[in-house]
């Protein structure tokens, strides 16, 4: 009984604390420098190149751990022992000289 109350106790708090966090996510993160309790400051980070391609890195053994599309093609979070590579790859484009899939790649650490 008193582990029923307190899993429905624990599942009210989060059933207010979820959807009060949710109703800015069409805005998320929030724009550097707005005034809201879940912005983070701007801090500057060192982004190295990489001077190989996706695939190298796949090939020596990285995993891809996330990936997004954004409108100039895909992002990709890749990792391997301590190392944290972010890389873009490009697709070709139809309207550019660029007939073949490019990637560029940086170290975060």
């Amino acid at each position: 009984m008193r582990k029923t109350l307190l899993t429905i106790i624990s599942m009210m708090s989060l059933s207010i604390t979820v959807p009060a966090l949710a109703q800015n996510s069409a805005s998320w993160p929030p724009e550097a420098g707005a005034k809201t309790p879940y912005n983070a400051l701007s801090v500057p980070t060192d982004l190295k190149p990489v001077g190989q391609s996706l695939k190298q890195l796949l090939n020596q053994g990285f995993k891809i751990t996330t990936s997004n599309y954004f409108q100039n093609g895909e992002i990709f979070t890749l990792k391997h022992k301590k190392s944290v590579v972010l890389c873009v790859l490009t697709a070709p484009g139809a309207n550019t000289d660029q007939n073949v899939p490019t990637s560029r790649c940086w170290t975060l650490n």
